[in-house]
């Protein structure tokens, strides 16, 4: 006989199910933990989980001012994002 108690389920199917929900429900958590790994390989293990996503968040932060002054350069203090809007 089945039990259909949710209480009797186990404690390991509980966590695997509701991390496979929560990566359903948010997928970018997922790739930012592709991201991290794939930062640890390039920086190696000097740096803690932590500090990597505080350096990619910096980076990303950068390269973003960067691209919108070049694009305000280029296109007459006009970011391509208000040049679109604009069409």
């Amino acid at each position: 006989m089945i039990s259909s108690n949710p209480l009797s389920t186990k404690k390991g199917d509980i966590s695997n199910t509701l991390t496979t929900t929560l990566s359903e429900l948010f997928p970018e958590q997922e790739y930012e933990d592709r991201m991290v790994l794939r930062a640890k390989e390039i920086v190696g293990n000097s740096y803690t989980t932590e500090e990597i996503k505080s350096m990619i968040a910096s980076f990303g932060y950068l390269v973003t001012n960067w691209l919108e002054e070049y694009e305000k350069k280029i296109f007459n203090n006009r970011t391509l994002r208000e040049l679109l809007q604009s069409v």
